[in-house]
């Protein structure tokens, strides 16, 4: 059976192994050179924020009537850390929700003060929502939205501030050097 790699141990080729873990070496060597270089860290999370998967209006559709009725897709809190060596650093959170709030903001502040100190702040945080309405309503603070999910639903509440804290603290655990670029061109014949 062939796969996509086709590697032959069986026939002897010294030049061709010597070749290839010469150039093994210097793609790591190059790789390392350039991973120490970086005045940058950079970090990634995603942590799960499904929430209750039935029996729960949906989020911004303004229909007591539309209430969900399991999972088609799990909805996930994506973060992004940049921090620069010397200490300055920004948190990006992105939510499949509708939209993030000032209490679910608080919630998480309070958790990220408890464990990192005033290393994550109100000036260093940003928490948004892609604004899907096919997630779980009810976990924000102003009556407008929370009339038709008839209240405050505190499992959709809790789901999403501990998916935002713990794909933070994932972010945070895997920060490494890495680079940042920023690109500037012309989209000819697109619509966006």
């Amino acid at each position: 059976m062939m796969g996509f790699f086709h590697f032959n141990f069986n026939k002897r080729r010294p030049c061709a192994n010597i070749c290839f873990w010469i150039f093994i070496a210097l793609l790591l060597q190059n790789n390392i050179g350039t991973l120490s270089a970086s005045k940058y860290l950079v970090g990634l999370g995603s942590y799960d924020i499904t929430g209750p998967a039935a029996d729960v209006n949906m989020m911004g559709y303004a229909n007591t009537e539309q209430i969900a009725s399991g999972v088609h897709f799990r909805l996930r809190a994506r973060t992004f850390i940049v921090a620069e060596s010397q200490g300055n650093r920004v948190v990006f959170v992105n939510l499949d929700a509708c939209m993030a709030s000032q209490i679910v903001t608080i919630k998480v502040l309070e958790r990220l003060k408890a464990r990192y100190g005033n290393l994550y702040t109100e000036n260093n945080v940003a928490i948004s929502g892609i604004h899907t309405h096919a997630g779980p309503g009810g976990y924000l603070q102003y009556v407008v939205y929370i009339v038709t999910s008839l209240g405050f639903v505190r499992q959709s509440f809790d789901v999403i501030v501990d998916g935002i804290e713990k794909s933070i603290i994932q972010a945070h655990e895997n920060l490494r050097p890495g680079s940042i670029f920023v690109n500037k061109g012309a989209k000819l014949d697109v619509y966006l």
